[in-house]
């Protein structure tokens, strides 16, 4: 094994799903919908076993391991040093020194771990979109035109009869920096601490203490 022949192939090897997935995942991160999420939920046990293939083919593993073992006699570039080091210690983090039930264990955890966090970031997204808080007039008092823009163009995409705050980032961070009505900052701020925890559809304590479970369950095995 080379670092040419194995670290960069290996960083080529899929290049053009990554140009995929990163167009994919940009769209549904920016502008999500139903079937986008849908989408996101079957793809993410396909690539979590994806990876767990390449992690867990102890061939290639060997040859990466080879290449750390002799890595101070290589003569690698500051960068090369760094992906080679990236690469080995994702692949051990992975699970490819394990073998056995242990392995194929550790391909399940990550498969379930893959499904759990698309679900909770979906229902992060979910009561998001959910809510919403409707200002008067008065209470746009002080805070900039910017902020004032943004709440009645939410308002209209809204179906709202004025301006309203959201739990979107980019209006709720400015209106909680800027707005001095405090009464409105907390109701705010609950909103936004509460998101996953209202205890409906998107309640995500459950998925939690199982993602918390099966981290220490994958600490364990490594």
């Amino acid at each position: 094994p080379t670092f040419a022949n194995t670290i960069e192939a290996l960083e080529l090897a899929d290049a053009t799903l990554s140009k995929v997935l990163g167009a994919f995942f940009g769209m549904a991160g920016a502008d999500t919908n139903d079937e986008r999420d849908a989408l996101m939920r079957d793809l993410s046990p396909v690539l979590s076993a994806y990876s767990s293939e390449i992690t867990s083919n102890s061939e290639l593993f060997a040859r990466i391991d080879v290449l750390w073992q002799a890595r101070e006699t290589l003569d690698l570039t500051e960068e090369q040093q760094r992906v080679l080091m990236l690469t080995h210690r994702s692949f051990v983090r992975s699970g490819a020194r394990l073998s056995g039930e242990e392995k194929t264990r550790m391909a399940e955890i990550k498969s379930r771990l893959a499904s759990l966090g698309t679900g909770f970031t979906q229902n992060l997204l979910a009561d998001e979109r959910a809510w919403f808080m409707e200002l008067a007039e008065e209470d746009l008092e002080g805070l900039p035109q910017f902020v004032i823009d943004a709440a009645r163009a939410a308002g209209e995409e809204k179906g709202a009869a004025g301006p309203v705050v959201t739990l979107s980032r980019s209006l709720i961070v400015p209106f909680l920096q800027f707005s001095p009505r405090r009464d409105l900052r907390e109701k705010a701020f609950r909103a936004w601490a509460a998101r996953g925890e209202n205890g409906n559809d998107n309640d995500n304590r459950e998925s939690a203490a199982e993602i918390l479970s099966l981290r220490e369950e994958r600490a364990k095995l490594l």
